[in-house]
């Protein structure tokens, strides 16, 4: 088996060249420092490359067992963009990426219209809040959310998100998702962000993200997805922590300079197991770059 389990060097390579071809095309109309970004870090960390592995995989295996001549509809909720890009350059489907952040979505739109000439598919952009989707019921063949729903605010805020991925989603139409797993549920804070990743300024202390236990992801998102099978779910872990804890204590700064080594990171310290596998833990009430804990996947089909 290849050293790179989850095709870190696939994705790497891809969000290089999407990078390389908006510096080209666009210039530096998003910004020096992000258009640096998206060359330098375009996985902006090594725990991502197994939820790109997996989401990658159960949607190209999905619109593969379509009828032959269908265009999939693909729902894009919140998740790091740049693997919507992909799915719209490498399949033929149509992608609505969404975001509830305007940057997130201009600073992608530019980069779609540096890639758009080359793709099968194509990609729409949408400002959308995942608890209250604008779009009718039964839209998409495709909903697919990465590392958002442990950022929703509100006490049920979490659940009402899945309940809408579901609403939207078609019958027989593919659900993926991920949050974060570990050892006991917590919802961290951090200060001085708001909405996970908007710099206010202030010393202010704000919700960040939940990171769940088995119970808490039982209760809060299996509950709502009631009406689903083909139910699988995969852990994702963290088998050297000393990635984590090292590559964190470096500031983000250094640590996006450094963004060419995710993909060996990934290689080094990422596992994927079958089923809800806890493993060993360290986080705390407070958010940290240097905290160690997985991920869960969860693909599932609508009834």
């Amino acid at each position: 088996m290849s050293v790179f389990q989850h095709r870190e060097l696939t994705y790497y390579s891809f969000g290089l060249r999407a990078g390389l071809a908006n510096l080209f095309s666009n210039g530096l109309r998003m910004g020096a420092k992000k258009t640096a970004g998206k060359i330098l870090q375009p996985v902006n960390s090594y725990t991502r490359f197994p939820e790109y592995y997996w989401f990658d995989r159960a949607v190209t295996s999905h619109l593969a067992a379509l009828p032959g001549g269908s265009r999939a509809r693909i729902l894009d909720v919140g998740s790091p963009k740049l693997l919507g890009l992909y799915l719209a350059v490498k399949t033929t489907a149509d992608l609505t990426l969404t975001d509830i952040s305007e940057v997130n979505i201009d600073e992608y739109k530019l980069m779609w219209q540096a890639l758009k000439t080359r793709a099968k598919g194509t990609a729409d952009f949408s400002l959308q809040d995942a608890r209250t989707i604008t779009f009718p019921e039964a839209s998409f063949d495709v909903v697919y959310s990465m590392s958002v729903l442990e950022h929703i605010e509100g006490q049920g805020g979490d659940s009402a998100a899945v309940a809408e991925l579901l609403r939207v989603l078609k019958p027989g139409g593919l659900l993926v998702l991920s949050v974060p797993f570990g050892s006991t549920y917590v919802e961290q804070k951090r200060v001085g962000f708001a909405g996970a990743a908007r710099k206010t300024g202030d010393r202010r202390v704000y919700f960040f993200q939940r990171i769940y236990d088995s119970t808490a992801f039982e209760q809060r998102i299996m509950r709502p997805l009631a009406g689903v099978s083909d139910v699988k779910l995969m852990t994702i872990q963290r088998t050297r922590p000393w990635i984590s804890r090292g590559f964190g204590a470096f500031g983000e700064n250094l640590r996006g300079l450094l963004g060419g080594l995710n993909p060996l990171f990934s290689a080094m310290g990422n596992r994927s197991i079958d089923g809800v596998q806890p493993f060993a833990t360290r986080y705390g009430e407070f958010h940290s770059a240097k905290d160690i804990y997985g991920d869960l996947v969860l693909t599932a089909k609508k009834n």
